[in-house]
């Protein structure tokens, strides 16, 4: 590391140690059990909730995945679950397979399905039920949140911390906010290890859709601080993760943050992200 906290240029090692075990998120739509069919037996998926698609569906394709030998995360999105009946139905709809990791987010359902508000109102119950869990992720926000103030998010991740075993950050661009945003949470207490969140060689047009919708780009303070990237993505058919994966392998390298690898947001462009990896590490 630069005087000054600015990555130096990164060493091959750095970024393929990084890219060791990256995390492949995906969004169970239609088809993608044949878009994952690319990835090699063990590879890390995990699998998206959404209002539009269901919690049936994410377990579903969750459960078909796991079968195919690939080591699976479903989310489970407290806003989308009706109350202790339906989370134990969800837990039990897994038993019998190889699921062993969860991820635990509040959801964007509105209003929510039941009494469960946040991740934390979830996280509480599912710890007072017998469950085969060993893993549970849940989720930071590096550039904050459009909704909800950074006081109030440090305080979940507080109140959330007992009950995980790691943290997955939200997609974030800026490498530099990134490691700024992991040692300020560091110095409130937050020690769980940390897989960054990057996005994959996604089509242009789809990332900027989804960054500007997402707590990274939803206010123009993000279109002041990511006009380039922006430009950049309007100019290129796929975005190419490398530069940014490149200065988070450097300060992950450094040590003392504790990041443990990646989390790669592929909005279900599985081969050219899974491509890159294997071209980068």
């Amino acid at each position: 590391m630069s005087a000054g906290g600015v990555p130096t240029v990164v060493a091959p090692a750095a970024l393929s140690l990084l890219l060791q075990e990256p995390r492949y998120e995906v969004i169970p739509a239609r088809g993608i059990e044949q878009k994952t069919a690319v990835l090699p037996a063990g590879t890390t998926v995990t699998v998206t909730a959404s209002p539009s698609l269901g919690l049936d569906r994410t377990l579903e394709a969750s459960v078909a995945l796991a079968a195919r030998g690939l080591r699976v995360v479903p989310h489970f999105s407290a806003r989308m679950v009706a109350g202790r009946d339906h989370l134990r139905r969800l837990v039990d709809r897994l038993e019998g397979t190889d699921i062993r990791e969860v991820f635990v987010v509040g959801g964007d359902a509105d209003p929510p399905a039941g009494d469960f508000v946040d991740a934390g109102d979830l996280l509480e119950e599912l710890a007072a039920m017998t469950h085969p869990f060993t893993r549970i992720g849940i989720g930071g926000y590096p550039e904050g949140h459009p909704l909800i103030p950074d006081d109030k998010l440090l305080a979940a991740l507080k109140r959330k911390q007992p009950y995980a075993t790691h943290l997955v950050t939200q997609l974030c661009f800026d490498a530099g906010a990134l490691a700024r945003w992991v040692g300020a949470i560091r110095a409130e207490g937050i020690e769980l290890p940390v897989l960054v969140g990057l996005p994959g060689v996604v089509e242009r047009r789809k990332l900027a859709e989804i960054s500007l919708k997402a707590g990274v780009g939803a206010s123009l303070s993000y279109l002041r601080k990511h006009g380039r990237q922006l430009v950049t993505l309007a100019r290129s058919r796929r975005y190419d993760p490398t530069g940014l994966a490149r200065e988070v392998a450097e300060y992950a390298a450094e040590g003392s943050l504790d990041i443990r690898g990646v989390h790669l947001f592929t909005f279900n462009q599985v081969e050219p992200t899974l491509d890159w990896v294997q071209r980068s590490s």
